[in-house]
């Protein structure tokens, strides 16, 4: 179907309307993961850090691609590029943009 199948916590993800949730593009943003400053539940959960610059990979097509990305401040958008420089392609549709602790 050339789309990638969403998972979460080892279980496919259920669409609201049924069947599997899935993209044709995922971008997997490798960042900064630290503890938040805030509480929720009485604890304080991880925070990914979506700002600065980084590597991470584009699923698209059916291969894995390499990229950079980066983000001036949390009032603007994330610019992804190949490592050449190049703008990142997305398939035509949903991106799902996945933030992870950089390896």
């Amino acid at each position: 179907d050339g789309r990638w199948m969403v998972w979460m916590d080892g279980r496919p993800a259920g669409a609201a309307q049924g069947g599997q949730l899935s993209a044709p593009t995922v971008v997997i943003q490798y960042t900064k993961i630290r503890t938040s400053r805030y509480l929720e539940a009485g604890a304080r959960p991880q925070y990914a850090e979506s700002t600065g610059a980084g590597t991470g990979l584009v699923l698209r097509d059916g291969r894995a691609y390499d990229i950079r990305w980066s983000r001036a401040d949390a009032d603007g958008g994330t610019t992804f590029t190949t490592p050449s420089g190049q703008p990142m392609r997305f398939a035509r549709g949903p991106v799902w943009v996945v933030l992870a602790a950089a390896p």
